[in-house]
């Protein structure tokens, strides 16, 4: 069927056991075939079901609209479609997952990433992120969206005294490869997310965010339903 067949070249393309990526034109053009192809659950009871345990992180990107079908290519890098700019810290995240707890209403999300410190030496670090949510129905569709809100401070574990660079490059860095709600901090922007569940399956999990956020994620703690899927 078109769903199985866009499902499967994403997950192959994606490449399960890599860090996360930044999703391309051919990413969203397959994740678009599964959007429409796709049913998504309407219910607070199915997403419950849906979404509960870990999620590792495959793919992001901060503007999916300049990958959308019609858009140059040249025109979305000018215009920054991974939401990376120019200059940023250069650091190399290993992993990111989300775990949702459904009975305690949290949603914690773990970066480990390495950095080079001061002498210029790779060390690796942690963002954790931990936020409560809730269900909303959505005022335009009626569709359930997972409302985010902080419920403390993100704690950044440095394996080292000696950064060598400020903890806001640091932070700017790691939001530009990680998926929104790693970005959730009280006061700030992203003080309140809305994910919107676009597809849903055993293992395959695609939530957009306002404005034109878009990520992957595959099932952590199920890693053969996620090998069957590229067979």
């Amino acid at each position: 069927s078109p769903r199985l067949a866009a499902r499967s070249a994403l997950l192959r393309s994606l490449e399960p056991n890599s860090p996360p990526r930044l999703l391309n034109a051919e990413h969203m053009a397959l994740i678009g075939q599964l959007e429409a192809a796709g049913t998504t659950p309407t219910t607070e009871d199915f997403l419950q079901l849906g979404l509960q345990g870990r999620w590792a992180l495959c793919a992001t990107i901060r503007n999916a609209g300049l990958l959308e079908p019609g858009m140059s290519p040249a025109h979305a890098a000018a215009s920054g479609a991974g939401g990376a700019a120019g200059g940023l810290l250069p650091i190399g995240i290993a992993r990111a997952e989300t775990a949702l707890s459904i009975g305690n209403s949290t949603v914690r999300s773990r970066a480990w990433f390495q950095l080079l410190d001061g002498e210029r030496k790779q060390v690796g670090a942690l963002l954790d992120v931990e936020s409560r949510f809730a269900f909303e129905s959505d005022s335009v569709t009626g569709a359930r969206l997972l409302a985010l809100r902080p419920a403390r401070p993100p704690r950044l574990a440095l394996k080292t005294n000696d950064l060598g660079c400020s903890i806001d490059a640091l932070v700017e860095a790691l939001h530009a490869q990680l998926s929104p709600e790693f970005a959730l901090v009280e006061g700030e922007q992203y003080d309140r997310l809305r994910l919107s569940t676009t597809y849903l399956d055993e293992s395959l999990w695609v939530a957009r965010a306002a404005p034109h956020c878009c990520s992957v994620f595959y099932r952590a703690d199920d890693e053969m339903a996620w090998l069957s899927g590229v067979q």
